[in-house]
Parts: C-alpha cells; structure tokens; sequence
C-alpha cells in the first residue's frame, strides 16, 4: 500500500523491460561493490540516476539507539543526519515497512523539514521504500526527491523496491565481507600466540564461507535454489543423463493468478504464499531433486531419476497438496498451480534449453487449458 493517488494500470511488481536491462546492471555493480562506505555512495548515486530524480538518501536503522541514520547527497559530497525511528518519511518507512509515495512534501505532516533546513535543498515530491535484509527484517530505507518531469508513478514505485532489494543484499554482503576480513586480520596478529583460538576462528571462518555460498545460490524468500544455480544445475544433469542413459524430469510450476493475491491480500500475503507453496514442494523432494525459483511466481524442479510417467505422478500429487492447503496469515488464502512436465530423451543429447523449452510449452497448456492442471510434453 502506498500514498500514492496514481492511477497507472501497472501492477507493483511490473518493471518496464528497459528499467529491468537496467536494474540487472546495477545489481551486478553493487554486489561487486565490497567496501561499505564505497557502496553506500554507489547506492545513492545509481538510485538518483535510474529513478530520474534530483536527489536520492539512504537510511540505515541503528537498533542499539532507536534510531536512523543518513547518508544525503549532495553533489560530490554527503552529509549525516541522525533522527528518532518513527519520525519523517523515512523513519515511518523504516518502522512500518511501508512503501511512501508523496506528491507534494509540505502537505503532508509527515514530512520533516529540518532535512531541508540542513542540505538548502526544496523537496518536492518524495518516494520512499523500506531496505530489508535476507530475513525479511528492515534495516533501513531508500528514498527519491523530487523526480523530473512529473510526480512519482507506481512503475516508479516497482523499480525503486527492486532497487532496495538489490541495495539490501548488496549491504549485507558488503558487512560480511567486511567481518570476514576483519577476523582474517585478527587471526594472522595473533597467529603466533594463540594457536588454539586460530584454528577455532578458522573453523568459525568456514562456516561463515559456507554460509555465504548458500546466500548466493539460495532465493532468500522462499529458500528453494536460485535460477543462476538451477541452470548450472540441470546442464549438469543433462550430461549425466547424456553419458550414463540415467532418467531425468523437469517439471516447471506456476502459481495460478499470483498478481490476484497480492491485489487482493497485499504483498505480504503474496510473499506468504511463495514461501508456503515452495515449502509443500519440498515436502515431497527426494535427496536427489532440486528445487528452484525460477522468477516470479514460477518454480523449477529437476527430479532424478525419474521418468515422465513418475514426474506426472509426482506433479499431479504436488497440485493437489497445494490446492487442498490454506495459507495463513491476516486473511486465510487458496491458491492452485500449473504443472508442465518434460523428460530428457537421449536424442537431446546435452541441449537442455530445449529440455526446459519442453517443460514450459506444456505449462503453457495447463494454464490455457483452465489452469489447476498438469500436463505432459
């Protein structure tokens, strides 16, 4: 829910593909970005250019003190402003979680002016996101002033929560790196004089390097895989079906009207309801299967060994766990999935693009069919 009195027929979760070329950019540059003071000023700088405003902040929640802290650009140089949680734009972002779209600044009380008195700049309108971590829990805010042209749009208002995702994951691993460096540090100062407590760190070190690694192949919201690891993953499944003639089955998942549940629930439940329907799939995995989220609403399962008859079997009692469940939370939801399954066959050789070609044409056909289905390539 927003401030917003835009009437664009885009939903919240569309991002224009030309904006989306351009997020995907960003992300990279960000993650690639290890120093943290480096990645803030990166962070401001790219959100003020891609968002086509004049200005862009950057609040990180400081818990011990109850409070936010800013980085507010100016030009080549930022300056800090330290405010209650709770108060101002950002700070009422940062304690509801809430998206905040403001046309005109000064009508509404929230505003705080002081920002302002301190940077002699004139805000106009504002749009602000919330920063959350891997958890879900918020750390900061993101916020734009003052866009060119014209008032914030709700494609704006998808972008910049895009972009405050990026910015979050990208802060977080840049204080874990940070962390990591700073123990390696203290381990080779005191390598010599406590032996015992460096190898204790070095067992603690790789543990943090495993964690990292499943960070980075682990969709954060629902804690399947990621699409970047589920491609390296069923190429290597291909050549082992390839070389050994062992069975194989993709079955890609699709939520039936998702964009429906956020409208009608909000995001929350939206969010709810990818982590439930990735949870009862799980219930069903074997040792062997991996599941991912391949984008959106739509999930990847690579089954092995399996043959197409068993993938069907398999797929038609996932679709039937999920339209039996109900999904808690503020208000009760049902939802059901679109299934389409396909099977490796030794004349693809090792071509799993048309493996998944295969799997998604006959989803294709379970939802032009009616949806709530499974179907066969």
């Amino acid at each position: 829910m927003t401030d917003s009195n835009d009437a664009s027929c885009a939903g919240p979760d569309y991002i224009r593909p030309e904006r989306l070329s351009i997020l995907l950019k960003i992300g990279l540059r960000l993650t690639a970005e290890r120093d943290l003071d480096r990645l803030l000023r990166m962070i401001i700088e790219e959100t003020t250019a891609v968002m086509d405003a004049e200005r862009s902040s950057l609040f990180l929640i400081d818990r011990d003190r109850n409070e936010m802290w800013a980085k507010i650009a100016q030009g080549a140089e930022t300056a800090e402003i330290r405010f209650p949680l709770g108060t101002g734009i950002a700070g009422t972002v940062g304690k509801t979680g809430e998206i905040i779209n403001i046309p005109d600044a000064y009508q509404d009380g929230r505003f705080n002016p002081e920002f302002d008195k301190r940077t002699g700049f004139r805000t106009k309108s504002i749009l602000c996101a919330p920063l959350r971590n891997m958890q879900g829990a918020i750390i900061g805010a993101v916020q734009v002033l003052n866009k060119r042209g014209g008032a914030f749009t709700k494609d704006d208002e998808s972008l910049l929560t895009a972009l405050a995702s990026q910015a979050a994951i990208a802060l977080e691993n840049a204080d874990l790196y940070t962390k990591l460096r700073d123990l390696n540090q203290l381990l080779e100062d005191k390598v010599e004089e406590r032996t015992a407590d460096l190898v204790a760190a070095n067992e603690r070190l790789s543990v943090l390097n495993q964690e990292l690694e499943q960070i980075s192949i682990t969709d954060s919201l629902t804690h399947a895989f990621n699409r970047r690891f589920f491609m390296e993953r069923i190429r290597q499944e291909v050549k082992r079906a390839n070389r050994y003639g062992s069975s194989m089955s993709l079955l890609m998942i699709d939520i039936d009207h998702f964009k429906k549940v956020n409208d009608t629930y909000g995001h929350q439940a939206g969010d709810r309801v990818l982590a439930g329907v990735a949870g009862l799939v799980a219930t069903h995995l074997r040792e062997t299967d991996v599941l991912a989220r391949y984008g959106g609403e739509e999930f990847a399962l690579i089954a092995t060994p399996m043959d197409l008859e068993g993938a069907r079997a398999l797929a038609e009692r996932i679709r039937q766990l999920v339209e039996e469940h109900t999904f808690s939370g503020d208000a009760p939801v049902k939802v059901t999935i679109s299934i389409g399954v396909s099977s490796w066959k030794p004349f693809l050789r090792e071509n799993f693009e048309v493996l998944i070609r295969e799997a998604d044409d006959a989803l294709y056909r379970a939802k032009a069919e009616g949806r709530n289905r499974v179907r066969t390539a």
